[in-house]
């Protein structure tokens, strides 16, 4: 191994890993770790790093949406649909050599669950406490064996119990570390937690332990770049092997570039604009069907997207939708946008439109998406005052009572409706990751009946209901699904999953 710098930066004492070397992988993505605990993620970029150190009970088979167990070898239901029970696997050890047992099944979720959990054990902040919020009780019947009460019966609870925050923690290390538990992550996955230097790098190692197929890469290194050209031009010079967030922009020449190709996924995500249901003039709906009559999805996917994009007409994708319901376009229509928003109240034509400064799948550049929507919005008279914000800072300003129109997104967490209709609108998701404070009692009913109605035909129809009050209401507009786009150095195999994030699948040829 040659001494060299990569990526501008000692990665490793006063050498840093060629490369080329086959037993270290350089991946860069868009930004750095805000925590390591799986139960306070809520970002993607988080999650890269905790899907490859911890595991759930299940999780998705190869690169489909089926699942499959991981921890759990497999489970089985009561009659009544409110009793859950898994049999775990045997032989699997955390990283820092203690055992999995059902034990740290129920400790993991009474972090979860369980208010009265010492301060010290308890996570910070949980964002996904509503997807977990229909479980009633855990507990371990003998070491390998754990049964889930749940209140009602659940269509999703195997899909709930697939989410990062479900994975199984290490309880000696969570005691250990308390708070700091987040910056020294122990589960049992493929690749154990080294070092986190902030804003420079992670280092993952290979767990020579680990109960199942150990991954072909001995390290990974992830490294934050923030600009999506930076990183590309690393890629085109073998500082990194791996670029996660390119631009759609730079599709085409990457695939022209012998060192470099790229990767695709189906889409399963969506780009959106929120209104805020409780600030006027963001409640009033003929503002909000003004802007919507405003927006051409078309011109959006052309300048933004390169017409790689797909325009957007319900807030799930069609790959999730599966012809549930039909979804006709949202239409464009100046004039009614104008009649609309005459009969608006404004004390001022002006307004703000905040975004996360950092790429994701779903705005790789979100300022282009941003001064789209200000060129659309100009032409019904509104003027559009844009603010870009880093992740931390972003965070408190979409969630605050008083936040303006907001560009964001979401990506899949599990292959079904409810993981967009329930976090993103519903009612009992308004203090969480529903930014728009939408809590509409037709649209709550709808999702919530979805949840535990077992009869497909039954929960379209459910479904049915629920799209129609969205699109009546108009608590957010959607605006894109994007496929996912990935860079990658030409002697690089690695395939993307549609929803998870693998670096264990990933490979170095010669």
């Amino acid at each position: 191994m040659r001494c060299r710098i990569a990526l501008g930066l000692l990665l490793l004492g006063s050498c840093a890993p060629d490369p080329a070397e086959k037993s270290t992988l350089l991946w860069a993505r868009g930004s750095d770790s805000a925590t390591l605990d799986p139960a306070e993620i809520e970002w993607g970029e988080d999650l890269k790093i905790t899907q490859n150190v911890f595991e759930p009970l299940v999780t998705f088979k190869d690169d489909s949406i089926d699942l499959e167990g991981r921890l759990a070898k497999t489970w089985s239901f009561s009659p009544d649909g409110k009793t859950l029970t898994f049999e775990l696997r045997s032989g699997v050890t955390f990283h820092d050599g203690t055992p999995f047992t059902a034990e740290a099944v129920v400790y993991t979720f009474r972090r979860l669950l369980d208010p009265k959990i010492p301060e010290a054990e308890r996570p910070k902040d949980i964002p996904y406490a509503p997807s977990f919020s229909g479980i009633a009780e855990v507990q371990a019947d003998g070491p390998l064996r754990a049964v889930f009460r749940l209140k009602n019966p659940s269509a999703v609870i195997l899909y709930d119990l697939s989410l990062f925050g479900a994975c199984i923690v290490s309880p000696p290390a969570v005691r250990k570390y308390g708070k700091k538990f987040a910056q020294n992550p122990v589960g049992t996955g493929p690749y154990r937690f080294v070092q986190w230097d902030r804003d420079v790098r992670i280092v993952l190692d290979r767990f020579e332990g680990y109960w199942g197929p150990k991954p072909a890469v001995a390290r990974v290194i992830v490294v934050p770049v923030a600009s999506p050209q930076a990183a590309i031009e690393k890629l085109k010079k073998g500082e990194v092997h791996v670029v996660d967030h390119p631009t759609v922009a730079d599709v085409r020449p990457l695939e022209a570039n012998s060192a470099t190709k790229i990767g695709t996924e189906v889409s399963m995500n969506i780009g959106f604009l929120a209104f805020n249901m409780e600030k006027p003039p963001y409640n009033d709906l003929n503002f909000r069907r003004a802007v919507s009559w405003a927006l051409d999805r078309k011109t959006l996917n052309a300048t933004a997207y390169y017409d790689l994009g797909e325009p957007a007409s319900n807030v799930v994708p069609p790959a999730i939708w599966r012809g549930i319901c039909p979804t006709p376009p949202y239409e464009l229509n100046l004039e009614k946008a104008r009649e609309a928003l005459s009969r608006v109240k404004l004390e001022t034509k002006e307004v703000r439109l905040i975004h996360v400064t950092i790429p994701r799948p779903y705005f790789p550049e979100p300022q282009r998406v941003a001064e789209w929507v200000k060129d659309q919005l100009s032409k019904i008279g509104l003027e559009v005052k844009i603010e870009g914000f880093d992740r931390v800072a972003f965070n408190e300003k979409y969630k605050a009572k008083d936040h303006p129109l907001v560009l964001l997104g979401w990506n899949a967490d599990y292959p079904d409706p409810d993981n967009f209709f329930y976090p993103l609108l519903h009612g009992e998701s308004a203090a969480d990751i529903n930014t728009s404070f939408f809590n509409d009692p037709e649209f709550n009913d709808a999702v919530k009946k979805a949840q535990s109605e077992l009869d497909p035909a039954r929960r379209k129809e459910l479904y049915t209901t629920a799209y129609a009050r969205y699109r009546e209401e108009l608590p957010t507009i959607p605006l894109i699904h994007v496929k996912q786009i990935i860079a990658l150095a030409r002697n690089i195999d690695y395939r993307m999953h549609p929803i998870e994030f693998r670096f264990y699948i990933a490979s170095i040829r010669n």
